[in-house]
């Protein structure tokens, strides 16, 4: 078959389709023009639930938008948490139908396509319909806003119950319990919930303070206590032990909480309120601020002994205090030497001092009917270490001339035991600690050997 006859062919079949169409369509060749070129919708399209067949876009939308706007006013989800309710429509986050979008896919049905493909499609949509979805759409950034209004609305800050001592008598202020939303499920929550609309529970956190009303009340009564005394001390270094022992007044410990001496007393500097006063170093007394401190954290360390207060860190002077028995002091130094303690008691402990012209006083305050038994420490000398005497020749001194250069001093070993006594009777005995205070040597400075004269007589001489 030749070229221009296959042509001719497919131009038969093509405008006998047209008549066949035409025909179905109940229209005529002349009236074409007047299908293709309507400015309706064709017969049998639904938006959704709509059929929009033969109407405008104008009066597709306005049907639409007209019953579907008054239904989605009414559409809202509650958001609940305890007696707070939060009615959100959800066109407040920015939902919303895109109708624009559907009714030109709708219009454009039997519109695409040359002329065979238009007008099939016009009668396959007239027979069997065509259905479109209406799609929606939100803003989420609205979302996040709403989820961190309703967060700023219930978020409440904790506060801790309050411990106030004031001579002698002991205020306890309530607690207050926290509360913290999760802000980034609750986003989800919301997020998710679009399309459902059910009732949502505002997802919150209990913050509770550590501190409550109940556990501060078991603070009823002194479970231990020391003092010793400064009397023969100079006036910088009271000064300093009063600066010390107020800053450690008022500590509150918490069951499971350690606290360190050098923290609670800071660095022992003059922008502290220390002054200058002898401090022992290496084995000397030396001027330095915060002479007298160790004073405060000794006193503190029997007063934590009686009460039976773990003590985790705690270092020997390296000559023996005075103020109290070998073994018993306790040495700091800020950035090296520390004392450090622990709560292990089940309920709150509470430091107060009290410094008087001659005395320092320490007094913990915890539950007297837990901790109700004594608590007794002994010191035992257990060697005395007699200092070594050095002699060293200085030849700027006399013949057999002898002048102390450094005093000694005797070292001493000790141990220190802690009883627990109840109803008078020793239940428990245990070593605390071991402490070696080093001996000092005796240096003294000689002077060159005496030389012995020996006589020769006349005779000899000449001889």
């Amino acid at each position: 078959m030749s070229k221009e006859k296959q042509i001719n062919k497919k131009r038969n079949i093509i405008l006998l389709y047209i008549v066949i169409v035409l025909s179905l369509l109940g229209i005529g060749s002349y009236g074409i023009s007047s299908v293709l070129n309507r400015d309706t919708i064709y017969e049998g399209v639904k938006i959704g639930n709509f059929d929009v067949s033969n109407m405008t876009k104008e009066q597709a939308l306005n049907k639409i938008k007209g019953e579907m706007e008054e239904e989605l006013a009414g559409k809202q989800m509650i958001l609940k948490y305890e007696d707070k309710i939060y009615n959100v429509k959800i066109a407040d986050l920015g939902f919303h139908y895109k109708y624009e979008k559907a009714i030109d896919e709708a219009y454009s049905i039997g519109r695409e396509g040359n002329i065979v493909n238009k007008l099939k499609t016009i009668i396959d949509t007239k027979k069997y319909g065509r259905t479109l979805e209406l799609e929606t759409a939100y803003d989420k950034k609205l979302i996040d806003n709403l989820a961190d209004e309703i967060s700023q609305d219930i978020n409440l800050e904790s506060k801790e119950a309050v411990f106030n001592f004031n001579r002698g008598k002991m205020n306890i202020t309530e607690e207050v319990v926290g509360r913290k939303v999760d802000t980034e499920l609750l986003k989800q929550l919301i997020d998710e919930n679009v399309y459902k609309l059910e009732d949502i529970e505002i997802p919150v956190e209990k913050i509770q303070p550590k501190a409550t009303k109940a556990q501060l009340s078991r603070i009823n009564g002194i479970i231990g206590q020391f003092s010793t005394s400064f009397k023969t001390s100079s006036s910088d270094r009271k000064e300093n032990i009063r600066v010390a022992a107020k800053a450690i007044d008022g500590k509150l410990l918490m069951p499971g909480d350690t606290v360190s001496f050098n923290e609670m007393t800071g660095p022992r500097s003059k922008q502290n309120g220390y002054r200058e006063a002898n401090v022992i170093l290496e084995g000397e007394f030396t001027p330095g601020f915060g002479g007298g401190v160790c004073q405060v954290s000794t006193t503190l360390y029997n007063a934590l002994l009686n009460a039976d207060v773990k003590v985790v860190e705690r270092h020997p002077h390296s000559i023996p205090a005075k103020y109290v028995n070998y073994g018993q002091d306790a040495a700091v130094s800020f950035g090296s030497l520390d004392l450090k303690f622990r709560n292990d008691f089940d309920f709150p402990i509470y430091i107060h001092t009290q410094v008087s012209s001659d005395n320092i006083y320490i007094y913990i305050y915890g539950d007297v009917n837990t901790k109700n038994y004594n608590v007794k420490i002994d010191s035992e000398l257990i060697e005395k270490v007699e200092p070594v005497v050095e002699t060293v020749l200085d030849n700027s001194l006399k013949p057999g001339e002898k002048v102390l250069h450094q005093a000694g001093r005797i070292g001493y070993k000790t141990k220190t035991y802690k009883s627990i006594i109840k109803n008078g009777k020793v239940v428990k005995k245990e070593l605390l600690h071991s402490d070696y205070y080093k001996p000092r040597k005796y240096i003294y400075k000689i002077g060159p050997k005496v030389e012995e004269q020996v006589e020769t007589s006349t005779e000899e001489v000449e001889e």
